[in-house]
């Protein structure tokens, strides 16, 4: 087996622990880390603890963090080989993982493929369930779904209840109920952070 040769520079495109941890292992191991950071974070541990900074822009995750072109772009302009997506944000988007290795460099993390079967929450369910593996009873959320239909999936799956976001992961997007009155709040507060986290709307109970 070849074991293929290390990056001298990667990318992380993350923030908060997670960064902080990979780019402790990065120095480690003699790579360089770079971070990235919207105009929020440019005082942020992840920065400081990484070797060199990009600067992405923007307050939000959606103008700085989950911005594939800007990263990528920050990766060819600081000289990195390789980008590590930490976890959340772009890391389960398989569109990203495939951009990065198109633009040469290489993907620390499943392949596109596997992120395509495994990133995505409900098309996981699908195939476990197409392989005899037992699952949690799950059902997805539609976008417009009433109080009545809240409370009507409440009664056939039963509580408590874990309202969770499609993509991305991390935590966002995550709520548990224990009460069919705090239902309707839950879904609201999960599908507003995960559309900020992951520009993805998508719940599932």
């Amino acid at each position: 087996m070849t074991i293929p040769e290390l990056p001298r520079a990667v990318l992380i495109a993350n923030r908060g622990e997670i960064a902080v941890r990979i780019a402790r292992t990065c120095r480690e191991m003699g790579i360089r880390s770079i971070a990235v950071c919207s105009e929020v974070d440019v005082t942020a541990l992840h920065v400081t603890a990484c070797d060199d900074a990009v600067l992405l822009g923007g307050a939000t995750p959606a103008e700085s963090y989950l911005r594939a072109d800007a990263i990528i772009d920050a990766a060819t302009r600081s000289g990195a080989e390789a980008i590590h997506p930490g976890f959340g944000f772009l890391a389960a988007d398989p569109r990203f993982a495939q951009a990065v290795l198109d633009a040469g460099l290489t993907w620390i993390g499943p392949t596109p493929a596997v992120i395509a079967a495994m990133g995505d929450k409900l098309e996981a369910k699908r195939r476990m369930a197409a392989a005899g593996v037992p699952l949690v009873p799950g059902e997805r959320l539609a976008d417009d779904a009433d109080e009545d239909t809240l409370r009507a999936v409440a009664r056939k799956l039963g509580l408590p209840l874990m309202v969770k976001a499609v993509a991305g992961g991390g935590g966002k997007g995550m709520r548990a109920v224990h009460d069919v009155a705090d239902l309707g709040d839950a879904v609201a507060a999960a599908r507003r952070e995960a559309t900020g986290a992951f520009g993805d709307h998508r719940l599932f109970l």
